[in-house]
Formats: structure tokens, C-alpha cells, sequence
């Protein structure tokens, strides 16, 4: 597994794009978010946001790498033990 991260500022593109229509059918995992559309979580997202004025890439993106030999092996319960492992990991459990 390769995971690789970067802060960006347009946190409604990309949670659009991570949740867009055959993509991925459900949602895996969320931390501190009650939120299940894209448009409502990027809504909470931002209410948090507003807190931080100064910063201007508020989202962190973070892409796990599964290699194609592991795929057929990713049930929800797996990609949910990796990211929430991940997010520990990273020191984010505390974090949306």
C-alpha cells in the first residue's frame, strides 16, 4: 500500500469527485461527521472552516494505494480497518 497526501483549498470539488457515481458506491468511514451527501458534508466541513481564516488549503486529500494483486481481497469492513488505522496513523482521529 502507497498512501499519498496534499492540502488543497477546493474542499467541495473534491469531496464531489471522491463521491461521484461510480466511483464508489458508499461511504466506507467518516470521523466527526454526521453528514452523508457531498453538498452536506462540504456544508459541515465549512462551518469548521470558518474557525480558520488564515489558512487558506483547509482539506487534506489522501489517496491509499491498494496494490491490484489486493483488491479482490477489499471488503468495506478491510477499507474501514486501513483507514481508520491510517487516520490514527496520521494523528487525525481527533480531526473531521
Amino acid at each position: 500500500m502507497i498512501a499519498k497526501a496534499k492540502a488543497v483549498a477546493h474542499g467541495g470539488n473534491l469531496i464531489r469527485y471522491a463521491m461521484k457515481e461510480g466511483k464508489m458506491d458508499r461511504m466506507i468511514a467518516s470521523n466527526i461527521v454526521s453528514a452523508l451527501t457531498p453538498e452536506e458534508i462540504h456544508r459541515e466541513f465549512e462551518q469548521v472552516n470558518r474557525l480558520n481564516y488564515r489558512c487558506e488549503n483547509k482539506y487534506l486529500r489522501f489517496e491509499i494505494g491498494i496494490a491490484p494483486q489486493d483488491e479482490p481481497k477489499m471488503t468495506p469492513e478491510v477499507l474501514q480497518t486501513i483507514a481508520y488505522d491510517f487516520a490514527g496513523r496520521m494523528n487525525l482521529r481527533n480531526h473531521q
